[in-house]
């Protein structure tokens, strides 16, 4: 692990371009932090704690260039250590020179450093310092906002406060053990199951509520569907500007999923094209098969899809079926080839495949490009929709991969804690519990051991 008694420094604002001037954030944290301030800056005031102070720092001989010094001390610092922030306007260069400056008594921060500190100090538990990354690597609002909602704490406190109650139950069950031969009942066995299954039910209500940051840090996938032949690799091509994917009169062209960024006016999206969809039967070719589930496996773990329907045809009822087989909630009916048909016959097509399908359609034509902005709006529309509605839902939070994992363990651990309870092996109950309280502190950083011993012994009178 890297000293903490080391002070470290780095540039913590975005590179500029070559040649270019702009603000450059330099961040300095640990215990030579003031000395290095005051040999390479002069503040126009003394500076105060957690105060801005105008300054002017020297790069060299007879050249200083003026700033603003940002003191922190600690331990109510981001790092829980002294810490210091020189902004500045100006380029590249004349940051390396100053950075030079620093490095004769600190040492180049590592990747993260700054964060792992913060949360070494007690200054943020793992789930926030994990936010702070994700914080970083948004791309936009609505990433942005997902990994903030990670960052604020919430999800940490929903844990700790489940977790005080099952140290609750298990001080009763150890001092249950501690006690067995008085003829005392700090908790009976079936008071005990009955709370294990409330803390399994909260566990899997907090899993299917919650939303999963990387499923919002990361681009939506948005996937079209259809029939073979329905125009979905021309649409593809239209909607990405480009010649993704090959487009043929021949059914069934398309085989492996075809993926490509879509922008929409500040919201990307990972826009993707795969087999058309068929009936199958025993006479259906094994590589149709395998094509035929392969769609249906990525466009059900899609965020959105696009449904394609030819409008030139008059039979629908295989587009009906296969339009069955999808489960995603979050569709957009698309009939495409519009060009093929008058206006007016367009117009009432739409209206005709509406009735069938329950669903307003977009009536588009690759060929002719008519209809794609109308349907690159309402992608736009739908995935912001779709993430307000995360955010309307204030009890819903974010949690990552990591998080998801540590509750599905504690889940099955507190299936068997109830398990041996109910077979009167409280020993063997209380240790699966203990081992739950475990898992969930590991999302953060926490002594189990101290915790329980305190609760035992504040809540019975042990001496008397």
């Amino acid at each position: 692990m890297l000293s903490m008694d080391d002070t470290i420094a780095a540039v913590s604002s975005a590179s500029l371009p070559a040649g270019t001037a702009g603000r450059i954030i330099i961040r300095i944290s640990g215990p030579q932090t003031w000395p290095i301030v005051e040999q390479i800056l002069t503040p126009d005031k003394p500076f105060q704690k957690n105060r801005i102070a105008d300054c002017r720092v020297h790069i060299g001989e007879g050249l200083d260039i003026r700033g603003l010094l940002y003191a922190f001390f600690q331990p109510h610092s981001y790092t829980g250590q002294d810490l210091a922030e020189l902004h500045l306007d100006v380029c590249s260069a004349a940051a390396d020179a100053i950075l030079k400056k620093i490095y004769c008594s600190a040492r180049p921060a590592m990747p993260g450093e700054f964060t792992q500190r913060a949360y070494l100090n007690g200054r943020l538990d793992l789930t926030q310092a994990e936010a702070v990354a994700e914080i970083v690597a948004a791309a936009n609002t609505a990433q942005l906002e997902a990994a903030e909602r990670l960052l604020s704490g919430r999800f940490s406190e929903t844990l700790s406060d489940l977790r005080n109650e099952m140290l609750e139950l298990l001080g009763l069950l150890e001092a249950e053990l501690d006690f067995a031969e008085e003829e005392i009942e700090f908790i009976s066995k079936d008071r005990a199951c009955e709370q294990i299954s409330r803390f399994q039910q909260r566990i899997s209500n907090l899993l299917e509520g919650s939303i999963r940051c990387e499923r919002i840090i990361d681009m939506d996938a948005v996937g079209l569907a259809g029939l073979p032949n329905a125009g979905k690799s021309r649409l593809l091509n239209a909607l990405l500007e480009t010649e993704r994917s090959i487009v043929s009169d021949a059914a069934a062209t398309t085989r492996d999923v075809l993926t490509g960024i879509l922008r929409l006016d500040g919201l990307d999206c990972i826009l993707f094209d795969c087999a058309g969809l068929m009936p199958i039967s025993e006479q259906t070719a094994l590589v149709d098969r395998m094509a035929h589930q392969a769609s249906l496996t990525a466009l059900n773990k899609a965020a959105l899809v696009l449904f394609c329907v030819d409008g030139s045809k008059e039979d629908i009822e295989t587009d009906v079926q296969m339009r069955k087989q999808i489960q995603m909630p979050a569709v957009i009916y698309v009939m495409t080839k519009s060009d093929i048909l008058r206006p007016q016959d367009a117009a009432q097509r739409c209206e005709q495949l509406q009735q069938v399908f329950g669903g307003e359609f977009l009536p588009t034509s690759a060929a002719a490009e008519s209809g794609l902005d109308a349907l690159k709006q309402r992608i736009r529309m739908e995935l912001l929709r779709l993430r307000a509605g995360d955010r309307e839902h204030q009890d819903r939070l974010t949690i990552n991969q990591r998080h998801e994992q540590k509750l599905q363990e504690t889940l099955k651990l507190l299936a068997a804690a109830d398990d041996e309870i109910r077979r009167d092996s409280i020993e063997t109950g209380s240790m699966l519990l203990r081992q739950s309280c475990q898992l969930l502190s590991g999302l953060e950083h926490e002594d189990i051991s101290e915790q329980i011993l305190d609760r035992i012994f504040s809540r019975f009178c042990i001496g008397k």
